[in-house]
């Protein structure tokens, strides 16, 4: 999805993303979406004939926004690749801690779309693979022994501060997951970068 979209099918995309978001993706139908975003029925299927698409199209868009938001928060902190990876966690405390957080939406699709072959299943997979690259990225550039193995362990942590900040509500598991970045960079430091 690149480009500029058009009013219309911006406003459905917000509007669903929206809805889904607060009220799980199963709970909301067509009808509601069509009645929330303001457009005409037919507007609506001319862009998204199917729940599936619009469920997929939705995730596509909520991913591209999220992908955006987080680059640009963590590029803005820190002076040094570590300052950043480190960082990730101050953002995700952040999103954590906002008013309207109900967990991660990307997880919350896949928990909720119990079938693994939806595509919106695939869109989850494909942005937890763009956290990686970015995380790999980063550990390369502050001298992390192996940014492969490292960028998984990353996720691990992430994923559990995610799933830590939707049980409990609370954005404390980023803070744990900080903590325990700081400790697998210091011990996966490339000889020459210590």
């Amino acid at each position: 999805m690149t480009g500029q979209l058009s009013p219309a099918r911006q406003q459905i995309l917000e509007t669903a993303s929206e809805l889904f978001y607060q009220k799980g993706i199963q709970h909301v139908g067509i009808n509601e979406v069509i009645a929330a975003s303001g457009v005409a029925k037919r507007t609506l299927y001319r862009w998204f004939p199917s729940k599936d698409l619009l469920i997929e199209e939705v995730m596509k868009y909520r991913a591209l926004q999220w992908l955006r938001w987080f680059e640009a928060a963590v590029s803005e902190r820190g002076n040094t690749p570590k300052e950043r990876l480190l960082a990730t966690f101050d953002v995700l405390r952040e999103w954590y801690s906002s008013p309207n957080f109900r967990g991660c939406p990307f997880i919350n699709a896949v928990l909720e779309i119990a079938n693994s072959s939806h595509k919106a299943h695939q869109v989850s997979v494909d942005l937890r693979e763009s956290i990686r690259q970015i995380i790999m990225s980063l550990a390369d550039e502050a001298g992390i022994k192996n940014p492969e193995s490292f960028s998984q362990q990353y996720l691990l942590l992430i994923g559990g501060a995610s799933l830590m900040a939707t049980i409990e509500q609370s954005p404390n598991g980023a803070t744990f997951a900080q903590s325990a970045l700081s400790v697998l960079i210091d011990a996966n430091l490339r000889i020459d970068k210590l």
